[in-house]
């Protein structure tokens, strides 16, 4: 116990080292990237430039949660010529996913080209901005990928490809909180599928002229139909939008002079908007992206190392160190919540149960081996369920992964264990098998696997002999000077204490402490009925109080800790509470959530919505038909003020230029209560 206590300790301060050498305290900057803020952030920015990678990946995920931590009212991402070839998709869909799902409002601002990824992240946010002469667009190369070249049917391959990332963006289109219009849209998905060929052109039709997005095939049939279509200008392929196209299809939300300008169109506090400096945890995600498999595989093999080694030692806090190693690197880039965390090393601690304390109850290896890879799968994806193609595709990549993993680390412990208790320093380290007897009894074709027969075996019960080996809880005991391999019932025996047997189960001999009472006596049906009343209760608590999972764990400790005493008492009082709670479990929480708000006590808890006469509504319906009418400015805008529009003083605001009071101005666009104005 004393080198496992340094060695603790030394693994303790080894990892305080590590963290002071590469952390520190957190520090906010202004948003120019040289000024630091004075007062607490308003604004987060995340400023992007060249390849999207894991660390750029792990900056926008920790700013996304420092905002929500801060209650931030914005995080703005600043792109400036971001985006590159040679992208992970992974890591893309996973950053996407997690501004679409940020609880707090998410603006662009481009600046210079913005392709690829960037271009992706741009389109998906709440609200777009350009600066200058910025272009979006190109999220595909048209170009065959090299998995495209070796294909079977390369030109079916890459139109599958494309087909797949054009209803991925779909889908995030239709998600965004602001719809997109039709055109908008098709503009977008030409950005990321090069087939489609758009043109740009004046249609007109009933006397009317009207600028329009058109592909070959609309353009075609307004010709044959005897519209007219004036100079029309093709689009190139794949799409690259500028910041003019995109203000007149309604992709941007105005073009800023300055990135100092958005301050003012969105009313921020200028001195409040900051960036977070990288810190030592985005410095390492690099080289812990590289380091992950074999921190996985290494983990597992050094958690198996110790179950054959005696005592507490290094292997097994070094498995523990790299698998916490691995998940740490899946939390930084936004893969892994805590949730995913507490459920692999559940599964670890539920796999060490029927180790080293219900041998043979099979119950909590599976569940263990369940949780483990459950939350190994989750904790390389940023969704439960594939909704998509490249979704599919991911889920499938992860669980071959997942597979070869196990693979790997059970070739490489069998391995091992055949052939390092042969080498000389690894033979004193590893436990040793008992040897065969040489006794009258011995026999090697004897049926218990021994070397003894079964009715030899039986003979052994109430015998009492000395623990050779530490019991942890299999090992060797002495009994009349021959060994026998034995197994405890959960309680570890160090070597040379009195064992006796108590009972034979085919080759498997149970023994325990001479001492000490068989564990079945000391169980009490009260205290295992109590667990689990408190168990269930604890559940529906979960229900009625915000924990963030406190309760639910505390509800899980008490319903597993009556298993555990059930299985002490006798294996079918164990079986029973297992089925019991697992019925009663969901039972009690369906209860909890449909009974309990009717109840006096739940219509306590739980607040009701708002009352409403009926005629409430989130939007003036009269403001949609301004669309498209001129008016006269009442007030600068500077961008918002009053402008009266088809006889009515309405609230107005640019889309970023400033106005003076008197000017000509024409409704673009209405959204809710926000009416868009230009100049006429």
């Amino acid at each position: 116990m004393r080198v496992s206590k340094h060695l603790f300790g030394f693994w303790v301060l080894f990892g305080l080292a590590v963290v002071a050498a590469c952390g520190g305290p957190l520090r906010r900057v202004a948003g120019d990237g040289q000024q630091p803020a004075a007062v607490e952030p308003q604004v987060l920015v995340v400023t992007l430039t060249g390849k999207l990678g894991t660390v750029e990946l792990a900056r926008c995920t920790r700013t996304l949660r420092a905002a929500v931590a801060n209650g931030c009212k914005a995080v703005v991402f600043r792109l400036q010529d971001a985006g590159s070839l040679g992208e992970d998709g992974d890591s893309m869909q996973s950053l996407l996913d997690g501004v679409q799902a940020a609880e707090v409002p998410t603006i662009a601002v481009v600046q210079g080209r913005v392709a690829h990824g960037a271009a992706q992240l741009a389109v998906v946010t709440d609200q777009l901005y350009f600066l200058g002469n910025a272009e979006v667009g190109g999220i595909e190369k048209p170009e065959q990928e090299l998995d495209d070249i070796f294909a079977a049917d390369p030109e079916g391959q890459q139109a599958k490809r494309f087909d797949a990332l054009r209803a991925a963006l779909k889908g995030r289109l239709e998600r965004r909180e602001h719809k997109l219009r039709p055109e908008t849209e098709k503009l977008v998905l030409a950005m990321a599928d090069p087939r489609t060929q758009l043109f740009t052109a004046t249609v007109r039709d009933g006397g009317f002229e009207r600028q329009r997005l058109l592909d070959a095939g609309e353009l075609a049939a307004l010709q044959a139909s005897g519209a007219v279509v004036l100079a029309p200008e093709q689009l190139p392929r794949p799409v690259m939008v500028g910041a003019q196209l995109a203000e007149d299809l309604g992709l941007s939300n105005g073009t800023l002079q300055s990135f100092d300008q958005l301050a003012e169109v969105q009313l921020f506090e200028r001195d409040r908007m900051a960036e977070l400096v990288p810190d030592w945890a985005e410095h390492m995600v690099a080289w812990l992206e590289l380091l992950q498999p074999f921190l996985l595989v290494a983990g597992f093999v050094l958690i198996l190392f110790e179950v054959k080694t005696p005592g507490v030692g290094l292997p097994g806090l070094l498995g523990v160190a790299f698998l916490a190693l691995a998940m740490f690197h899946s939390y930084l880039v936004g893969l892994a919540e805590v949730t995913e965390i507490l459920v692999f090393f559940l599964g670890l601690a539920a796999i060490a149960v029927e180790i080293f304390l219900l041998p043979g109850t099979v119950v909590f290896g599976a569940l263990g081996f369940l949780c483990l890879v459950f939350a190994l799968v989750l904790s390389q994806q940023s969704f439960v369920l594939p909704q998509n193609a490249i979704e599919e595709d991911i889920l499938l990549a992860n669980l071959t992964n997942v597979t070869l993993l196990f693979v790997l680390v059970l070739v490489i412990g069998f391995v091992t264990w055949r052939f390092l208790p042969k080498v000389p320093f690894f033979n004193r380290v590893f436990l040793v098998p008992p040897r065969p007897s040489s006794g009258g009894a011995a026999g090697a074709g004897g049926s218990s696997g021994l070397g003894l027969a079964d009715d030899a075996l039986t003979a052994l019960v109430g015998r009492t002999g000395t623990a050779a080996t530490v019991l942890r809880p299999t090992g060797t005991m002495q009994l009349d000077g021959k060994p026998y391999d034995v197994v405890t019932e959960g309680e570890f025996v160090e070597p040379g204490a009195s064992v006796r047997v108590l009972y034979v189960q085919g080759n498997r001999v149970v023994v325990a402490v001479a001492e000490a009472p068989r564990a079945g006596e000391s169980g009490s049906v009260g205290v295992v009925l109590l667990l689990c009343v408190v168990g269930l209760a604890l559940l529906v608590c979960e229900v009625l109080f915000v924990s963030f999972g406190v309760i639910a764990a505390l509800s899980a400790v008490s319903l597993l800790s009556a298993v555990f005493f059930a299985f002490q008492d006798s294996i079918p009082f164990g079986v029973t509470m297992l089925i019991v709670e697992a019925i009663a479990a969901p039972i009690v929480l369906a209860l909890a959530f449909r009974l309990l708000p009717k109840t006096p006590f739940g219509k306590q808890l739980i607040l009701d919505g708002p009352a409403t006469q009926g005629s409430a509504a989130a939007a003036d319906g009269g403001l949609q038909g301004l669309v498209g009418k001129t008016g006269v400015t009442l007030s600068p805008l500077r961008p918002a003020g009053f402008a009266r529009i088809d006889g009515r003083k309405v609230d107005v605001v640019t889309r970023g230029e400033m106005l003076d009071g008197g000017v000509d101005v024409v409704v673009v666009d209405v959204s809710g209560n926000r009416t868009v104005v230009a100049r006429r």
